[in-house]
This record gives structure tokens, sequence and C-alpha cells, in this order.
């Protein structure tokens, strides 16, 4: 569709106003989206910017980064996890409008998450618990690669939650980050370690947000309150507990949170065992993107394992 006259190649608009172009082309959107009445921009580095944009058709939140197959396969992935969310009714969640790649960009259109600061903690445990009640049939994975930040993960379908975890999330990372040179001479032990202590357990193959910390878990105003809502997801099925897990490791929930959860799900006897191996991996994986104390910690956290 042609673009408004006042549009300026040198202004972030003009790249905002293609973008949105581009979503109603693709029929996602309508037509007074391209309409912008004023954004503001959330982040802005080398890998992603990140806007908010307010138009005559609604308010939209915007990611994009440079374009490249890598950027197009994580929005795609992020999509898709979106919408098994949306699926099953359990918990808001963000609404992926459209994905494409205009000028050299790679983007994503979302709804815009109003977010509030503080809301209801024990619904919310409520309805990650209800989330966790969608299994597969299919055993542990997923039907495609998602991303736990810009990490791919292997979730090739498996029948063996042991198998699964170590060798589809640990090993990995242990692997990289000895490309790197941080080697964990402990590495093969702790692995051995954490393959007999998930060897006997079989859970449930639940629908997993896969990065649930505090950044990814909000709350949007309501008549009746303020209501819980998830977003980046990195989905796949396993193990609930993997999702509770992450949710102790970087500031832990409050309390509430943790009793609507169990209103719902009990936690099963030897979490406390298993919470630090599911740690571990998002562990690893911020010592893969980020070094630093994050080596120290995997390192520590392996010690004990």
């Amino acid at each position: 569709m042609p673009l408004p006259q006042t549009a300026s190649r040198s202004n972030p608009e003009y790249t905002l106003t293609r973008l949105l172009a581009d979503a109603i082309d693709q029929r996602k959107l309508p037509v007074g989206a391209c309409d912008i009445l004023n954004y503001c921009q959330h982040l802005n580095n080398s890998k992603q910017q990140q806007f908010v944009i307010h138009t005559e058709a609604g308010d939209f939140f915007l990611k994009m980064q440079p374009a490249s197959e890598l950027a197009s396969d994580q929005f795609a992935a992020e999509v898709s996890g979106l919408l098994e969310i949306a699926r099953t009714q359990a918990v808001r969640t963000a609404v992926p409008y459209a994905t494409g790649e205009v000028d050299g960009h790679s983007y994503i259109l979302l709804s815009h998450l109003p977010l509030a600061v503080h809301g209801d903690w024990q619904q919310a445990g409520i309805e990650l618990a209800n989330l966790h009640g969608n299994l597969s049939d299919q055993g542990y994975g997923y039907s495609k690669t998602t991303y736990c930040g810009p990490t791919p993960l292997n979730n090739s379908w498996r029948s063996n939650w042991s198998d699964f975890f170590v060798e589809q999330r640990l090993e990995p990372l242990v692997r990289e980050l000895a490309s790197h040179g941080d080697v964990f001479t402990s590495a093969d032990r702790v692995l051995h370690a954490c393959s007999n202590a998930l060897k006997d357990h079989q859970p449930d193959a639940s629908l997993l947000h896969g990065d649930l910390w505090s950044g990814n878990i909000g709350f949007i105003p309501d008549s009746r309150g303020s209501l819980p809502v998830i977003y980046d997801p990195a989905c796949y099925y396993g193990d609930a507990e993997a999702d509770l897990a992450m949710t102790e490791l970087f500031g832990r929930f409050p309390d509430a949170f943790y009793k609507g959860y169990q209103s719902v799900c009990k936690i099963e006897e030897g979490y406390e065992e298993r919470r630090g191996i599911y740690q571990l991996f998002h562990l690893l994986n911020h010592a893969v993107l980020f070094g630093g104390h994050y080596v120290t910690q995997s390192r520590d956290l392996m010690r004990r394992l």
C-alpha cells in the first residue's frame, strides 16, 4: 500500500510505517494501522530495537533487528509459541499479528500490553498450573526449533525425559562453552549425575513457557483487577518443574504465586533435588551469552549437583 506523504526516510517513523504497511499488505492489520499517532522506543541496541506504536487502528508492540535467516526463524518461533499458549486459553499472552522482512529489517508485530506494576500473583500461579495441564502425546519436545534468547533449542521429540533434558538442553551448552575456552572439568561427572537423577523421573509432557523469569510475566489492568499475562516464550513440552525452577532463579516470585500453583497442581516429591538441574540450563545459557559471573555461577552450581 502507498505510504503517507508525511513519512520521511530520515525519521524512524518512516521505517515503522513501512513495517506496518507490510503487515497491512499481508491482510493482518486494518489500513488505519499506518496512521501513526505517536511512538516510543523501548530498546535500542546492535541486536534489536523495540517500539510501542500508537495508531488510528490501535496500539502495537514491534521488535525489529537486522534481517537474517536466524532473525526470521526466531520471530517465527515466537509466533508459534504465543499461538500454542493462546490455544490453551489457560493464560493471557501477546497476540502476534505479523512477521516479515522489509528494507533490511526482520520484524514481529504484536499486541501492546499495557503492563501494571502490581497484580494478582496467586492467579498467575493458578493460570500457569492450568497451562501445564496441556499435555503432549508425542513425548518431550516441540514441533520446531525454539529460542531461549538467541540460543536455538533442539526440540526433537524424545520419549525419555532424562535423555531429552541432558542431551538436548545441557550438553549443547557445555560444548558451546568449551568451544569458547570455558572448559568445565567436572562437566562429564555432572552430566552423568543429572542423567541419573532424572532417569526414574518421567513426568507428564506439559506445555512450558520455557523462559519464565520476572521479565517475561506481567499484569494488565482489567475491570476485575490486574490480570496475569506471559510473553517472550521459548515453548516446548517437558517437565512443569522446569518452569517453576526458572521462577526461582533470578529473584523468586512472590509466595502467593506458588500457593496459587499448588492449589491446582501439587509439586512432586524430589523437586528440590531436580530444581538445580533445571536451573543449570539457564545459568549455562547465560554463561554462553554473557560470560562473566554466569560462568562462575554455573561452576558453583555444578559443584553442588
